[in-house]
């Protein structure tokens, strides 16, 4: 049975294999020459011209019911819809008198008995025109209706009596509605509107008639229609479902030829998803499909190009046209894995322009734009392939080479060879909007093995480097080397003991006395000190800047400037220390604290302390940094009784006008000019003039870094009044100065007559 079955399938699938055959080989390509539209209208005519054929007589029925059913329409309903407008217009016509009259005030209303009623003239005026309007409107659809009248009949007689009566309406009612309207009176509006909605109501009557006898003979007709239909019906439902069949194969034919196509669209748009945007497309004839192939073959055109365009974008700087910090880290990871030559070193140069931002600030973006441009040309010029060159962002490059060499000494000469080249290029003058700009650079060189290193680390070596070479003057090349990174370590880790430290009360407070000429006590200057609880006791030259740099000077500056005001509080309960005065040193980064005034006021009000011994000393850099801000913050703390000490003065570049409108009352004289005041040829000339110019001022002076006799005598000499050094006492912690506070005291008394 197999044998057999199989057998006499082979004519059926040689049939088939033949209708492909000549499907794609002729009707295909035949096909696909037509457009879709073209397609689709020869298959429902093919369709149309089968259900003709075999259902002429019923479709001649069915076209008999269409004719009686669109005459309902045509000859019935289209009057039906006339004679309802006409009557809505003469309703709206009652309703725009109404609107009129309903605007009026109520002590003017026509009702109320006042004769000098009169309408608002905006409503009036639209209320007319509306009128007018529909008054045209009505005429317009009656002259249409009375046409399609046929003569001596039932509906003539009745049109020619609703005629009569809407003459009356438009010449009785609305002609002199619209003219007490125009005259805006409300009293002749009032009784013109009722008169109108009497004739209104007349007409109206006339109306329902002749719309119920249309009605009558709709529905005479509509009848005949279903009769005809109920004739055919038979006959339809025979042609029908043969019509259908053959529309169906034809369908099915139809729907082959627009699918293999579309398959291929879904093809090129999977291959598309996966990225192949170069995949070739056929185009297999003129139809709607084929152009929305030939339009995919642009769009995947168009997304290649797109492609290209966001991957530069992604991977190369807008401005320079320079590689990005993303492309230089794909370089730099590759170069960390590649073991092509595993011993060669390799160099990472890390660029800064020195100064970028004064140019920027003073000459304007643009000029700065043009620079970095300028820059990006000169260092394409110098750095040749293998080497390759980046910008990070802002006025920062990154050089990265090639291999070097595989001796650490040699690679080293030859990144720094490479860094001179670099610095030369930049450093030449260039003209920038009118203006000759010499540039200089500064350079992190940072030598590296592939992987013997991190990204992250190579760039942190390399910025460390950088800040180096700035720091030793700019406009050189600085390499990185262990002592750098462990300096940066030991910095990282007192920063985070530095938090620890604030946290574990491991600060504390040291005082230098303040005396007058004759050694007396008065006053002392607090001192931050920090023991660490491994490292012991921290010079302050040490933490001091780490604080700045990382934010916890604030803090430490708040908690030594409470701890001062609760020492005074202190000193204030005994009589021989009532009047010391405490000078508390304040860092620029405290005092731009917006709020920087309201803490110093609210640490004086919790601990009580008397604001007048107060004294708060600030840089001369601290004070010019930002003049109107430095000034109303003293201004407002010299409100509460605090006074201000300028310290260090004489090694800033304040000048006198700016000096004079500071709130000041101390100026410090800065140990510098003290040290050689003795000798010959010394700084006596200059501590003369701040001395003068301190008397000139109103301000009090005191000397700092005193430590000599002689320096004491020559400052005498200079009728300087207070003094402050290690000839008097070292800075000291609090028990101790109490134990110097009362021997100072003690001699001051015994020396007094």
């Amino acid at each position: 049975m197999l044998t057999q079955r199989s057998t006499a399938d082979v004519p059926a699938q040689a049939g088939a294999a033949w209708l492909d055959g000549l499907w794609h080989r002729s009707l295909a390509p035949q096909i696909h020459r037509w457009r879709i539209g073209t397609r689709l209208a020869a298959m429902m005519a093919l369709a149309a011209a089968v259900a003709v054929a075999l259902t002429a007589w019923g479709v001649r029925g069915l076209g008999e019911s269409a004719e009686s059913l669109h005459r309902v329409y045509q000859e019935r309903m289209k009057p039906v819809r006339m004679l309802s407008q006409i009557a809505q217009h003469m309703l709206a016509n009652q309703h725009q008198l109404q609107m009129a009259l309903a605007r009026l005030p109520l002590s003017g209303h026509p009702s109320t008995g006042r004769s000098a009623a009169q309408l608002d003239a905006a409503t009036a005026h639209n209320a007319a025109s509306a009128i007018e309007r529909n008054v045209q409107t009505i005429d317009t659809l009656w002259h249409a209706y009375v046409e399609r009248i046929a003569p001596n009949s039932a509906e003539q007689g009745l049109a020619e009596r609703f005629a009569r009566k809407r003459a009356d309406y438009l010449q009785l009612a609305m002609a002199p509605a619209l003219a007490a309207l125009r005259n805006l009176d409300a009293a002749q509006t009032l009784e013109r509107a009722a008169s109108a909605r009497q004739y209104y109501e007349r007409a109206n009557e006339d109306i329902q008639a002749l719309i119920d006898l249309q009605f009558d003979s709709a529905l005479a007709a509509y009848e005949t229609g279903m009769l005809r239909y109920q004739n055919t019906r038979t006959l339809a439902l025979i042609a029908l479902p043969t019509a259908m069949l053959a529309l169906g194969l034809l369908g099915l034919w139809q729907i082959r030829s627009i699918t293999h196509p579309l398959r291929a669209v879904i093809a090129v748009f999977h291959r598309m998803a996966q990225g192949r945007l170069d995949s070739a497309i056929a185009v297999p004839g003129r139809d709607e499909v084929s152009t929305l192939l030939n339009e995919l073959q642009t769009l995947q055109y168009r997304l290649a190009d797109n492609e290209r365009a966001i991957h530069r974008l992604a991977y190369y700087d807008v401005l320079t046209d320079l590689p990005n910090r993303r492309l230089l880290r794909e370089r730099i990871e590759d170069a960390l894995q590649t073991r092509t030559a595993p011993l060669a070193h390799r160099a990472l140069l890390l660029l800064d322009l020195d100064h970028f931002k004064t140019i920027n600030d003073t000459l304007g973006h643009e000029v700065g734009d043009e620079l970095l441009r300028e820059t990006t040309q000169r260092l394409q010029a110098v750095v040749q392939p293998p080497h390759f060159v980046a910008r990070i962002g802002g006025d920062e490059f990154v050089v990265l080479t090639g291999a070097l060499d595989t001796d650490y000494s040699h690679a080293l000469a030859c990144a720094h060879a490479l860094a001179q080249q670099i610095l030369s290029a930049l450093a030449a003058p260039c003209q920038m909007a009118g203006h000759t700009l010499h540039g200089s650079t500064s350079i992190g060189v940072c030598m590296f093995r592939p992987g013997n290193a991190t990204i992250k680390e190579l760039l942190k070596r390399a910025d460390l480097a950088m800040y180096q070479a700035k720091s030793e003057g700019r406009n050189q090349a600085c390499a990185f080397d262990p002592a750098m990174q462990a300096r940066l370590e030991e910095s990282t880790a007192l920063t985070a003991a530095l938090h620890q430290g604030l946290q574990n009360a491991e600060f504390s407070l040291h005082f230098q006395p303040q005396v007058d000429a004759q050694g007396h006590p008065l006053g002392a200057e607090v001192l931050l000190r920090w023991k660490h609880p491994q490292q012991g006791l921290i010079p302050p030259s040490r933490f001091i800047p780490l604080a700045e740099s990382s934010g916890l000077i604030v803090p430490i500056g708040h908690w030594v400037l409470r701890q001062a005001c609760m020492q005074l509080k202190v000193w204030e309960a005994e009589r021989h220390t009532e009047r010391l005065e405490l000078a508390v040193n304040v860092s620029a980064r405290q005092f731009r604290q917006p709020d920087f005034a309201m803490q110093v006021v609210q640490a004086l009000q919790e601990t009580g302390a008397n604001p007048s011994r107060l004294v708060l000393e600030l840089t001369e850099s601290l004070a010019m940094e930002d003049l109107d801000d430095t000034t109303t913050k003293m201004e407002l703390l010299r409100s509460h009784g605090i006074r201000f000490a300028l310290d260090d003065f004489g090694t800033g570049f304040s000048s006198l006008s700016v000096l004079r409108q500071l709130p000041l009352q101390v100026l410090k004289i800065d140990g510098s000019f003290v040290r050689d005041i003795a000798s010959h040829g010394g700084s006596a000339p200059i501590v003369s003039t701040i001395m003068g110019l301190a008397r000139d001022l109103g301000l009090q002076v005191v000397a700092e870094g005193v430590e000599t006799f002689a320096q004491h005598q020559a400052l005498r000499t200079q009728q300087c009044p207070c003094f402050q050094g290690y000839l008097f006492s070292r800075p000291l912690p609090l028990a101790e100065f109490d134990n110097w506070l009362h021997a100072s005291i003690s001699l001051a008394t015994r020396d007094q007559p």
